[in-house]
């Protein structure tokens, strides 16, 4: 969970007012916390002494914002009302007597329910959540695109009917954005255990601040190797926090934190400028790899820094290969042609990262000048199915064509790396060929790997 952006996503819960609700829908412009304020005393005038028991629901839908990018935002408009009927229906599907389901705000939905405050709620509660993600899942029709919503939901429930709609917000935000971090598709419901992971997770953030000043973020490095021959052709970089207290932390721990609190970007730089000091160290004919958010890539300032970064280096830039994923191209592809565009003049490789697994069409994609196409590791556990093998047959010959070596991602058995290299893919990485390893062990790989080639 990400602190800060939790933080401010409650505060924009209780303060600012929703978007996109039209007089139909409520009489006037309020806050979520103001609306959720006047359920709840609707439902405790209405309800009996003993029958006050109540949950509130928030639903969110997952990256909602490249819908409004790839289709408009009156087509996001007309969405937002379809997800808002298709919520009511299944209400009155389940003959819950009471319950709405209201837009609170851009891509957010509440809804209030009254409990029966027997033992039969939780699995009440649990069968309309499904529903309502099953209903929110069903393909939509937006002129020339089929969109596939996928949706989080977050549950506070009050059994003793004594919460303010305040902590009934406050905990459906908090298990809300348990359901996001999980990656969305979820349902999370409030428990005390997750103050204590709130606090855990503030304190890391901010360890995070003061660990990059230290030099605790440090990167590890994978092998890439070519196929057949298996000789090392690059190192991709990997970001790991050498935690003084907790250990060695994956990126999965820190990453989304670093991007809430705006530390990705030095993070970037520095990771670049150790990889590039590291690489000194391997012979000039590796090459290095290195990830760039979506974000960073349609941001024309970060390219011009890294390119600082590496002349200052001292490496050939032709030795750097600067990875971008196929959602880069839906946030704005203009920007991201102009990023790439600064790089490869530069002499700087530039990669398509996890291809297969992003929204981009191979029309946006094509607009890109790539140099090389890497497909996601889901590709590669998929070639034990005749289907599976043809379709990285078909991404391989894709990459040929365009003159893109094709490199596969997550290769863990010899079956895989053979059946890979009979399809003609050019390189290889995962954990058959070596997990990621500090600089200093890199160092040593990449000099065994020159003795080898030259014995």
């Amino acid at each position: 969970m990400r602190i800060l952006g939790l933080l401010k996503s409650i505060g924009k819960r209780s303060q600012s007012p929703p978007l996109h609700l039209p007089p139909h829908r409520l009489a006037a412009r309020a806050s979520p916390l103001r609306i959720i304020e006047r359920s709840l005393t609707r439902h405790r005038a209405r309800a009996a002494p003993n029958a006050a028991a109540v949950a509130l629901l928030l639903l969110d839908l997952d990256r909602f914002r490249l819908v409004n990018d790839l289709c408009g935002h009156a087509a996001g408009d007309s969405l937002i009302d379809t997800v808002r009927d298709r919520c009511a229906g299944s209400l009155r599907a389940h003959a819950l007597q009471g319950g709405e389901i209201v837009h609170i705000g851009a891509d957010e939905f509440a809804c209030l329910l009254p409990l029966h405050g027997d033992s039969e709620d939780r699995a009440r509660l649990d069968r309309l959540a499904e529903t309502l993600l099953d209903a929110i899942g069903t393909p939509v029709s937006l002129g020339r695109h089929i969109v596939h919503l996928t949706a989080s939901i977050g549950m506070a429930v009050d059994r003793q009917g004594t919460l303010s709609a305040e902590e009934l917000l406050r905990g459906g935000s908090i298990a809300l954005s348990h359901a996001k971090d999980a990656g969305g598709g979820g349902i999370r419901r409030f428990c005390p255990e997750m103050f204590a992971s709130l606090s855990d997770r503030a304190a890391l953030e901010e360890d995070l601040r003061g660990g990059l000043v230290r030099g605790e973020l440090v990167p590890y490095y994978q092998p890439i190797v070519a196929l057949p021959s298996r000789g090392i052709a690059r190192f991709e970089a990997l970001v790991r926090w050498q935690h003084p207290q907790r250990g060695v932390l994956g990126p999965d721990r820190f990453l989304p934190m670093a991007e809430d609190v705006g530390l990705n970007d030095d993070l970037l730089y520095a990771m670049l400028r150790q990889s590039c000091r590291d690489a000194q160290d391997w012979g000039a004919r590796l090459g290095l790899s290195l990830n760039m958010s979506p974000r960073q890539v349609c941001d024309p300032d970060i390219a011009f820094r890294l390119l600082r970064i590496v002349f200052a280096s001292g490496i050939r830039p032709d030795r750097l290969t600067v990875e971008i994923t196929e959602n880069a191209v839906m946030h704005n592809v203009v920007a991201a042609q102009a990023t790439v565009a600064s790089l490869r003049e530069a002499g700087i490789r530039v990669a398509l990262d996890d291809f297969g697994t992003g929204y981009a069409s191979l029309s946006r994609i094509c607009k890109l000048p790539l140099d090389m196409i890497k497909i996601d590791r889901t590709l590669v556990d998929a070639l034990g199915s005749d289907a599976g093998r043809k379709l990285v047959k078909v991404v391989v010959d894709l990459g040929q064509s365009l003159s893109m070596p094709v490199t596969a991602e997550g290769i863990e058995t010899e079956q895989q790396a053979q059946a890979l290299s009979e399809l003609g893919c050019a390189f290889g990485q995962g954990y058959l060929f070596g997990r990621a390893a500090p600089a200093c062990e890199t160092a040593v790989r990449a000099r065994q790997g020159m003795d080898a080639l030259a014995s």
